[in-house]
């Protein structure tokens, strides 16, 4: 089995702990042991890395991107290419991402959801360069069979229709996707006013839930209204998206379930939409109250120990895959959070919420080897987060994806 000992990097973990010296022996995919040195019988016929002024931690996972949409920092899409090219974007999408650190994405949503479900086998065995990938269905909403318009019309002058949301979560389960989400609210950056606007009913969501306990998969919550939070967490949805008008109490409906629920509040998209001075944002857009309202909600949050994650609804031509980073700078100039504490969201939490917390997320001794050096200190500068010239090293599930030439060190004997 071949070997990889990284050496003279100083480890952040994951944990939010202060990075320390250590040296780290990679065999195969997973990490083998972490150590002050460690010692020459183990280190024997491992190709040595150099870390010499870097910061080795775990690769990022990002909560909330859409490989679908298209855009990234090396192509724009109008997001009407043909369903074969769009399929093609999505494997492009996923290699930026490992470019730029992101290992692992829980999918935020994609219209065509077979097509995720094939780029995740095809990360997943690595004849593609991509994150690790949980495969996402497109946002669902009452009556809808097929992805379509979203006019977010609101709940008040129709009937609950809880058969439509039964045959589709069925029908996204029976395409192999690991999660199914579903627009609780409307979104004001679309359609104007509509974020605070329920688009499911109760009993729509209660039939959601049992569908997706039934058929083994995840629930998804694009979510902005107090009512919609509540009712995400009462019916066990898993990852709740945005959250940005959470009073107090959907706060603490969250917080009693910080357990089983994660929080993506999505900076990224709202940063785009603050800073779009070709398409600057209308009042109808909610931009400046929903920003005012996210930097209240999510240190709240934080402070009170839900687990948030990063991922900003990247993929947009305004909010492009591979400034996922960015999240983690507005973690810590909005939410007021430290570094660290901004990196633990992005790996550990990340492992979390991508089901593999105990074996994803940290550099930990039995866990898979996805990992970075990053050239300085994060933990202190996390801007450098954003520039992947600063990656000496990604690695996932072992594998080299990327590696300075001047950090690749002889065989030890």
């Amino acid at each position: 089995m071949s070997s990889r000992l990284i050496v003279n990097a100083r480890v952040f973990d994951g944990t939010g702990t202060p990075a320390r010296p250590a040296e780290v022996l990679v065999e195969g995919n997973r990490i083998r042991l972490v150590a002050d040195r460690v010692d020459d019988a183990m280190r024997a016929g491992a190709e040595v890395i150099d870390g010499a002024g870097t910061v080795l931690m775990p690769g990022l996972v990002d909560g909330h991107t859409h490989l679908g949409f298209g855009s990234t920092v090396e192509h724009l899409s109008d997001r009407r290419e043909p369903d074969e090219e769009k399929a093609l974007l999505i494997a492009h999408a996923g290699r930026v991402m490992l470019d730029h650190g992101f290992t692992s994405c829980y999918s935020g949503g994609n219209r065509l959801p077979q097509a995720e479900v094939s780029a995740r086998k095809a990360f997943a065995e690595g004849w593609l360069p991509g994150p690790r990938l949980r495969a996402c269905s497109w946002e669902g909403s009452a009556g809808m069979v097929s992805p379509g318009n979203y006019d977010f019309p609101g709940i008040d002058h129709r009937a609950s229709d809880p058969e439509s949301i039964r045959v589709f979560v069925n029908a996204m389960a029976d395409l192999g996707v690991d999660c199914v989400k579903l627009s609780l609210t409307g979104e004001s950056a679309v359609v104007a006013g509509t974020s605070r606007i329920m688009q499911f009913t109760e009993e729509e969501v209660s039939v959601a839930a049992e569908t997706a306990r039934d058929r083994g998969v995840w629930l998804t919550a694009h979510a902005h209204s107090a009512e919609a939070i509540r009712l995400a967490v009462q019916y066990g949805i898993r990852a709740v998206y945005h959250a940005t008008f959470a009073d107090d109490e959907a706060i603490e409906a969250l917080v009693e379930a910080r357990d089983r629920v994660f929080v993506a509040p999505t900076p990224g998209i709202i940063w785009a939409h603050l800073h779009d001075m070709e398409h600057p944002p209308t009042e109808g857009m909610e931009t400046q109250e929903t920003f005012e309202s996210v930097c209240r909600v999510a240190p709240e949050l934080h402070k009170r120990g839900v687990r948030l994650v990063i991922g900003g609804d990247y993929g947009f031509p305004i909010n492009q895959v591979g400034r996922n980073a960015r999240d983690l700078r507005l973690f810590v100039e909005w939410f007021g959070m430290t570094p660290a504490e901004a990196l633990q969201c992005a790996t550990q939490n990340g492992g979390a919420i991508m089901g593999m917390e105990d074996e994803l997320g940290l550099v930990r001794e039995g866990y898979l080897a996805d990992l970075l050096l990053v050239e300085g200190d994060p933990t202190t500068d996390i801007s450098l987060m954003e520039d992947r010239a600063h990656l000496a090293m990604v690695m996932k599930d072992g594998r080299l994806h990327r590696l300075d030439p001047a950090r690749r060190v002889a065989v030890t004997g």
